[in-house]
């Protein structure tokens, strides 16, 4: 049920009851972003969403984060090129708590000068970080070529320059002219009534002062009749290549035909770009197809990540999809499977109260109406294959594309590979639309599902067979079902000497089957909507599948197959070494993940934690498909299986066919593997350099283990520390500036585990960054806890596990680990009276055995500062 009105003061309020979790979203959004800056304004919208959260009439620095994350909440913000957004997600007992501060925040900010100069830093800081960022730096070189001339030229967070300079008259004076009633509105989902709602909206949000809007005339993009090509040097290790052309706003009438598009092109594994570029050959690590349709003028991408010698053969890949788009028909499966895609958003979205509220809003900004989608979908199912030709042809324009390479070599070979490629689309394009595209009878089949129930039941556990655990919840509020099948082994069933076969065996196990083929396979999955896929872990390994429940027959024909009777083709397997090797080749680009394997393999030397769970470009190489197939063998069996289905199933079905299903598996053995672990008798410092802008930096020591009684203390001592009322947030970012991105790390494993801490910062702060979260892990241990902050912790962590069992897939993976770790399946289900038992004392004497321990530092970054 939904209900639109509007205050007095202008503010306009949707609100949205959905009472399958008793949680609420309160989102503000705001019709302002970064492309509604002056120049000389550039960053001013996503500084006033940093500095929003630093103080209002009401509340201090980090009061905000504090009373929202001490009411069991989460609360975030985001800014982009058409509007910024504030939002609150808590339990209803505590939905006054969200209208309040949202309300301070949006209505009351103070912009003091000291704290907007405390937060110039961290904005800095992640300036620094989108520097480091492989994926920021291509997509601004895009933004940057296309949209030249126009504010979505420009990065949302802005430039350092402006960020120095902003003043807080100038902050408030750009506040008080776009963040006012008439320029903003509020939408609320989730558990409540929407009479009460109303009169608490109206005690929370009247008094907003009714400020003039200033109005914003945005320029437009430069039009350009010629091939745009720009070859940019980088420091990264993997390429990037983006081929670009302008598209329509948002509220185009091309706009279904070119979402079908992009689908069928670039976005599953079925899609054409995908299977010839990285499945029939890997000649890209990845690549997609995506159509941007903001405020303004859009555009229509193709990007990929590769190896800089394949650039030349995607690119000739890549014009002969092109080609064939536009001069044949997509065929009625392709145009089912996107319809079907694009339709299941609906259903999907409905899991959570913030996915509730984020298509509502984002629907209400572009097209003032929040429930658009079914005027979309009528759209959608009315297209005919020629349609999705026609604005193929309309929109790949050899002129118009924008071809876009970030690499570190081959500058000028890639700038005359980039130029005979434009001549050739050109050739090719001009000769193509000379054909006639035949037609091609279509009727789009819509995508029906049952209304949802409140219907929930207890947890079910079921022996199928010796050994063969099957768990079964029951949730009947979305026709969605999520599906997991576990197998305890992961790195600690890996020989010591075949380093990445764990990751290596999940790439390759849904990759075709006895029954399907690996194309046929991903046809299927991906024209059902749905996901099936391996997972790999330290402890475990399996197979995940999530759908729609109207799909649930055809879903488990492919579940069982794959489950049962992989093929692990010779192909398939030499495909994923090709894209491990150059994955592995490309790790520099990810300074924080260097930092964080160089302390696991400290910390755990001479354990299966050591390892890398990529392995190395040498032990990937020696791989054969018999390793593959004597890994599966070794832990795909009935003494080692565990299973767990949620959500809107047919339980007669699954019991019936499992049973079947544990029959064509081997008995085997349940896998128990046991580990030596020396002591840690000193301190280690370790470096490792990195040619970017910041360092990034672990601190930690050994932790507990899964089945540890401490556990839920240590979560409470983590929730301590982590969020934005937590310590090293507040003392680490809010008070000393130190870096944008600073939380707690902790791994609890069998037989032995890690906590500490990561933070990225520039190089000059390191010192005092290592210093400082040695400090916090010191007071923990000197000082008791007091009552106030335990008790933000604990309903802290507690009201982000109610928030996070929203989806199904969490609970799923909830009571299988739990089961497979030989814990009660519902241990991570009822959690509330074990952390709301842990006791001041408790955190300070576990705080003292784990931080007289022996501290791990790991640093990776430009400068060694030891």
């Amino acid at each position: 049920m939904s209900k639109k009105f509007q205050l007095k003061n202008g503010l306009k309020v949707l609100l949205l009851e959905s009472h399958k979790s008793p949680v609420i979203s309160v989102q503000m959004w705001v019709k302002t972003g970064s492309a509604d800056e002056k120049k000389g304004e550039e960053g001013i919208s996503h500084f006033i969403e940093h500095l929003v959260f630093k103080g209002t009439r009401k509340y201090k620095v980090g009061e905000i984060a504090s009373i929202v994350e001490a009411s069991g909440g989460e609360l975030n913000a985001y800014t982009s090129f058409d509007q910024t957004v504030f939002y609150v997600t808590i339990s209803k007992q505590f939905s006054d708590v969200g209208l309040d501060v949202i309300s301070e925040m949006m209505g009351f900010p103070t912009f003091d000068a000291q704290e907007i100069d405390n937060e110039r830093e961290v904005v800095i800081e992640e300036i620094k970080r989108g520097q480091d960022s492989l994926s920021r730096a291509g997509s601004q070189l895009m933004f940057s070529t296309v949209f030249k001339g126009h504010p979505y030229s420009v990065p949302v967070i802005g430039y350092e320059k402006n960020i120095r300079k902003f003043s807080a008259k100038k902050i408030a004076d750009f506040f008080h002219a776009r963040y006012v009633p008439r320029n903003m509105f509020l939408v609320i989902s989730g558990d409540f009534e929407s009479t009460e709602m109303k009169k608490k909206i109206a005690k929370y949000f009247g008094d907003f002062t009714d400020f003039k809007v200033r109005k914003v005339i945005r320029p437009k993009a430069l039009k350009t009749k010629k091939t745009q090509i720009k070859i940019q040097k980088s420091n990264f290790e993997q390429t990037v290549a983006y081929l670009a052309w302008p598209a329509p706003s948002v509220k185009h009438q091309d706009v279904p035909a070119l979402e079908v598009l992009s689908i069928i092109l670039g976005q599953g594994d079925s899609s054409r770009l995908v299977n010839a570029l990285r499945l029939e050959k890997p000649l890209t690590n990845s690549i997609g197809a995506y159509a941007f349709t903001p405020q303004d003028q859009g555009v229509l991408a193709i990007s990929m990540g590769l190896n800089s010698i394949n650039l030349e053969a995607s690119l000739e890949k890549i014009k002969e999809q092109i080609v064939d788009i536009v001069t044949t028909p997509p065929s009625a499966m392709e145009m089912q499977k996107a319809i079907t895609n694009l339709a299941s958003e609906q259903i999907y979205s409905l899991e959570c109260v913030d996915g509730i509220a984020r298509k509502a809003g984002t629907l209400e900004f572009y097209m003032g109406d929040h429930e658009y989608f079914k005027k979309y979908l009528k759209q959608v199912y009315a297209l005919k294959p020629e349609d999705v030709s026609r604005v193929a042809k309309k929109y790949f324009i050899a002129d118009g594309l924008n071809l876009c390479v970030l690499s570190k070599e081959n500058e000028k070979q890639n700038q005359k590979i980039a130029q005979d490629f434009c001549k050739s689309l050109k050739s090719a394009l001009k000769s193509a639309k000379k054909e006639k595209s035949p037609a091609n009878k279509f009727k789009a089949q819509k995508l029906s599902f049952k209304a949802g129930s409140r219907e929930v039941t207890e947890i079910e556990e079921i022996a199928l067979a010796p050994g063969v655990t099957l768990l079964l919840k029951e949730q009947r509020e979305t026709p969605t079902v999520s599906v997991r099948a576990g197998f305890l082994g992961g790195l600690r069933a890996e020989p010591m000497n075949v380093e990445g076969l764990t990751e290596l065996f999940s790439r390759t196990w849904t990759g075709g089957s006895k029954k399907y083929g690996e194309s046929e396979l991903n046809a299927k999955i991906d024209e059902m909507a749905a996901s099936l896929g391996a997972f790999s872990g330290r402890n475990s390994v399996g197979i995940s599948m999530d759908y729609l429940s109207t799909y649930e027959e055809r879903m488990y024909e492919l579940f069982d197959d794959t489950l049962s009777a992989p093929l692990f083709d010779k192909s398939v397997i030499e495909r994923e070494q090709h894209i491990v090797e150059n994955q592995i080749k490309s790790r520099n680009d990810n300074p924080s993940q260097l930092a964080i394997l160089q302390f696991m393999k400290t910390i755990f030397d001479g354990h299966p934690y050591a390892k890398d769970m990529m392995g190395t470009v040498e032990s990937i190489k020696t791989i054969k498909s018999d390793d593959i197939r004597d890994y599966y063998r070794k832990v795909v069996n009935c003494q080692n299986l565990t299973l767990s289905v949620v959500g809107d199933f047919n339980r007669d079905h699954w019991i019936k066919n499992l049973s079947q299903l544990v029959k064509k598996l081997p008995k085997g053995q349940k896998f128990n593997g046991e580990f030596k672990l020396d002591p840690i008798n000193q301190e280690h410092y370790l470096f490792q350099e990195s040619k970017k802008e910041q360092s990034h930096v672990v601190v930690g020591m050994r932790g507990l283990t899964i089945d540890s009684k401490e556990r839920h203390t240590l979560e409470v001592l983590q929730s301590i520390l982590s969020g934005q009322g937590g310590r090293l947030f507040i003392e680490l970012r809010d008070k000393n500036s130190l870096a944008y991105s600073v939380a707690p790390m902790r791994m609890e494993g069998l037989g032995t585990g890690y906590f500490g801490a990561y933070i990225g910062c520039s190089p000059e702060k390191v010192k005092k960054a290592i210093s400082m979260l040695k400090s916090e892990f010191k007071k923990l241990t000197d000082q008791r806890v007091p009552e106030s902050e335990l008790l933000r912790a604990q309903r802290y962590i507690v009201g982000r596990h109610d928030i996070d069992l929203q989806r199904k897939s969490a609970i799923g993976n909830s009571i299988l680990f739990d089961r497979i770790y030989g814990l009660n399946p519902r241990e991570g289900l009822d959690v509330a009276e074990k952390y709301f038992s842990v006791t001041a004392e408790d955190l300070q004497a576990l705080a003292q055995k784990l931080f007289n321990q022996h501290f791990i530092v790991s640093v990776v970054g430009p400068q060694n500062p030891f």
